[in-house]
């Protein structure tokens, strides 16, 4: 198991970039920026109507101690959330998932440690409510990794899959701003994978596929297309014609 511990040790590492980049910016921006806003606008309230300085700064004091609560909410929900052991565990699920033997998991790591950077595409996710995830594809020669999605992490076993097919889903999303929420329509783009086991299963040609990944760019998911016709697996036409 060491080579399979290694491979989850660098898949934190990888993650770990990004999460020490949102701390950050949370702590030494996003932070200081609610503070000094809260201080300023409550305390610029309480000297209108000619109030004093005195006025202001009481205020202000009152302001930034509304900020420090607003600011201890913030990063309570957020920073247990930028944690790379988390993100690991995900990954581990995905493994437990396809029920691996521990020479299965060792193939895995080595295939994964060992991809070269062709069979490898990195993004950033850009859809709704992402905030600029890294997202990651790679194929091996027995294997379909994608992580930094929803889920973040999806594996698919080669040897399990009878046909892959491209879809499009029509989606919807919230946005807030301030009082207003605005509603707004997006695509998912698709790729579905579809085991040799449905019949077994009793799934049928309209089941939805047992694993689908999902992107917001039509063109990532073409690359990643472009990868997995590689594998000699079945292509279907595109479920949207």
């Amino acid at each position: 198991m060491e080579t399979y511990q290694r491979w989850i040790q660098e898949e934190k590492a990888w993650i770990g970039t990004y999460c020490s980049k949102i701390r950050r910016q949370a702590l030494f921006i996003t932070t200081p920026g609610i503070l000094a806003g809260t201080a300023v606008i409550i305390g610029g309230m309480s000297a209108l109507g000619g109030g004093s300085m005195e006025d202001f700064g009481y205020g202000a004091f009152g302001g930034f101690m509304a900020g420090v609560m607003i600011c201890a909410i913030y990063l309570l929900v957020l920073l247990p959330g930028l944690n790379p052991k988390r993100y690991a565990k995900k990954i581990e699920k995905s493994v437990k998932g396809l029920s691996l033997s521990e020479t299965e998991k060792e193939l895995l790591a080595q295939e994964m440690l060992g991809a070269d950077e062709r069979h490898k595409i990195s993004y950033t996710i850009t859809g709704p409510g992402s905030k600029g995830t890294p997202g990651r594809f790679v194929l091996t020669p027995h294997f379909a990794f994608l992580e930094g999605s929803t889920p973040y992490a999806i594996l698919v076993r080669l040897s399990d899959i009878a046909k892959i097919s491209r879809g499009e889903e029509k989606k919807t999303a919230a946005q807030r701003s301030g009082n207003t929420k605005r509603v707004y329509w997006f695509t998912l783009y698709t790729i579905g994978f579809y085991r040799k086991d449905r019949f077994q299963r009793n799934l049928t040609e309209k089941d939805l596929p047992d694993e689908a990944f999902g992107f917001f760019d039509a063109g990532i998911r073409e690359r990643v297309m472009g990868l997995l016709e590689e594998t000699g697996i079945r292509i279907e036409a595109d479920a949207a014609k």
